[in-house]
């Protein structure tokens, strides 16, 4: 039987599939804009949810570089993360300042979430430059990987 925790770690198992897909892609395309914008949102996203599961509540978003060795740091910050109760309510500030509280699971479900959304939108944007050489990274492509 699968636990909470382990869809989560799945989750972040195919966050971490995807991304690297999409950075190699990326990479080999020179990083274009608003490409690279947008995926290194995903990383500040993800960088401050976690800090915020450690007790910080960062003013702005902050992207680590991408790379194979940011992306591995997140997905094993975040796996460990995981470790502990995953239904804490975390207390944390949003970058305008606004208190708000999330139990760990939401928090997690929300980073998975919000990375597939972006992935999208960059896969939107190749699309409308007439680009089809980008990375499928639907979930059912991890499953079936």
């Amino acid at each position: 039987m699968t636990t909470l925790r382990d869809a989560l770690i799945q989750g972040f198992e195919y966050d971490l599939w995807a991304n690297l897909k999409w950075m190699a892609h990326l990479e080999q395309r020179g990083w274009p804009e608003p490409e690279r914008g947008i995926f290194c949102h995903i990383l500040a996203a993800q960088n401050t949810w976690e800090l915020r599961l450690r007790g910080e509540s960062p003013t702005s978003l902050v992207a680590p570089e991408p790379s194979e060795a940011s992306l591995l740091d997140l997905h094993t910050r975040w796996v460990g993360s995981l470790e502990g109760d995953v239904e804490l309510v975390i207390a944390y500030k949003r970058t305008t300042g606004e208190a708000r509280a999330m139990p760990v699971h939401a928090i997690a479900r929300h980073v998975i979430n919000h990375g597939t959304y972006h992935r999208g939108e960059l896969r939107g944007l190749c699309r409308a430059a007439g680009e089809e050489d980008f990375p499928e990274t639907d979930m059912a492509g991890f499953f079936t990987s």
